[in-house]
């Protein structure tokens, strides 16, 4: 017998109550976390984002990272830079060493306006010989005059000889010579020398005519001793001029202070026994090539 009208009804009214509460369960399960998660991940923001988000998440975090450079890490020394220096350069950066007092040195501090002192002998002390004839010289190239030291009254000098004028720095020479003298005589006579006289811009000597019994060496430590602070160059005469044996002892003092004066031997040349003319121009010849 077919079931009455309201039995259906009550059916269809339990199918459709059975329906949405299987709906329900089924919503209720996709938001229901898995099992396996704790219950911290199951509230984190990514669950609550959904699939795509957490996946996002799950690659940025897998992402690699730049490594981050050390900075305190001490560097390596290069070997090459911390080598001492190469011995050429070292050599080339160390100052030069003192040669001494040098002729090119002497001539040099007279070569402007300047007043030039000689402290000489018989062979110097006149018109006629060779310190005029090398001023002579000189006074083809620029105005020069010269004074002779007064031997009559042996304290001061005589008026000046005008040898040249002209153009050009002006050359005074004081020309303190005196026949007869030792080198220990004309230390005595400095002071002398000096009262009456101008300060001079380099000292010539020119001595040992009449020192054959001296001690040459120490008198010319005296000598030196009261000179001014100035170039100093020795004049050895030629060959034929002194005692044997000056001019050696001559050339020894010289060069044991070679810091403090220059020499030029006028032996080197040849000339024996010369005219106070080839004398001057041999000293001009060895002054001029020493400045080349």
């Amino acid at each position: 017998m077919a079931p009455s009208t309201r039995a259906q009804n009550a059916l269809l009214a339990a199918l459709a109550a059975v329906a949405v509460g299987a709906s329900g369960f089924a919503v209720w399960s996709v938001n229901r976390p898995h099992p396996s998660l704790s219950s911290a991940e199951a509230n984190s923001p990514s669950m609550a984002s959904g699939t795509e988000d957490a996946t996002a998440t799950a690659t940025a975090t897998a992402e690699p990272t730049e490594p981050v450079a050390d900075t305190t890490a001490s560097p390596t020394s290069d070997p090459a830079q911390t080598a001492a220096p190469d011995d050429d350069v070292a050599a080339a950066t160390q100052a030069p060493e003192d040669d001494g007092a040098t002729v090119e040195e002497w001539v040099a501090a007279w070569q402007e306006e300047a007043n030039l002192l000689v402290v000489g002998d018989g062979y110097s002390n006149l018109t006629t010989q060779w310190v005029q004839q090398w001023a002579t010289l000189v006074a083809q190239e620029r105005p020069v005059q010269i004074r002779h030291w007064g031997e009559g009254e042996d304290r001061t000098f005589t008026a000046p000889i005008v040898l040249s004028e002209g153009e050009g720095p002006a050359l005074r020479v004081w020309s303190a010579s005196r026949g007869g003298t030792t080198i220990a005589q004309a230390a005595d006579r400095l002071d002398r020398f000096d009262r009456v006289s101008a300060d001079p811009a380099a000292i010539l000597i020119s001595l040992g005519m009449d020192s054959e019994e001296e001690d040459i060496a120490s008198a010319m430590d005296e000598l030196l001793d009261g000179l001014h602070d100035v170039p100093v160059l020795v004049a050895i005469a030629p060959e034929g001029l002194y005692e044997p044996g000056v001019a050696d002892d001559l050339l020894t003092w010289a060069q044991d202070n070679e810091e403090r004066v220059a020499v030029v031997d006028l032996r080197e040349t040849g000339l024996v026994e010369p005219t106070a003319e080839e004398w001057a121009l041999a000293f001009q010849e060895a002054i001029s090539d020493a400045r080349r």
